[in-house]
């Protein structure tokens, strides 16, 4: 069972869809039923993107309701706002700039499971205004013209993240979502 925790982003159910479309069983978790949720039942955690800024929202208290991310066992992958928010639990600092609203060419740096298969320099859907530097302990994995950290990769956990919305970026979206759930060695 894959938790996507609902942030209260527009794509969610494109979220849903792709992870049932794989052949994989999950459960829409709000943002702000955290506290009353039971994440060790789940076998992977996907993090939604939200319409807000992070530098709008109370950090102590976003960091306190995610602050299961620093020592939960069960990979993670956060997209967009859940990008944001790994990063700050991890002492990164946020940046404001331009919106990026668009698609947008990533490039990959590094390798990794979640480009297997993925051409360098695919397409994906931006949505965003906000960026935040590379924490200790990762890997950058990716970057855009509007972007220097587009995806990144804890050193020792599966913790995998990124700016860009996978799940809005038809096809290759669908692979990189599919190459993490391919991590988790379960359906």
């Amino acid at each position: 069972m894959i938790c996507i925790i609902d942030c209260d982003s527009l794509w969610t159910s494109n979220i849903k869809s792709r992870v049932e479309e794989l052949g994989y069983k999950s459960e829409v978790v709000k943002m702000n039923s955290l506290k009353d949720s039971h994440l060790e039942k789940f076998s992977g955690i996907i993090i939604s993107g939200r319409p807000s800024f992070v530098t709008q929202e109370n950090i102590p208290e976003l960091l306190d309701l995610f602050g299961f991310i620093k020592t939960t066992k069960t990979p993670i992958l956060g997209i967009c706002f859940g990008h944001q928010i790994i990063w700050l639990l991890y002492g990164a600092i946020i940046k404001v700039w331009e919106l990026a609203e668009k698609m947008e060419t990533i490039d990959f740096l590094a390798e990794s499971v979640l480009f297997a298969g993925i051409e360098n320099t695919s397409l994906f859907r931006e949505s965003h205004s906000e960026f935040i530097s590379l924490p200790e302990n990762f890997t950058l994995l990716a970057k855009s013209e509007s972007c220097e950290n587009e995806s990144m990769k804890h050193t020792d956990r599966n913790i995998y993240s990124t700016q860009f919305h996978p799940e809005a970026s038809g096809e290759v979206g669908r692979k990189l979502i599919a190459n993490f759930l391919k991590t988790l060695k379960i359906k």
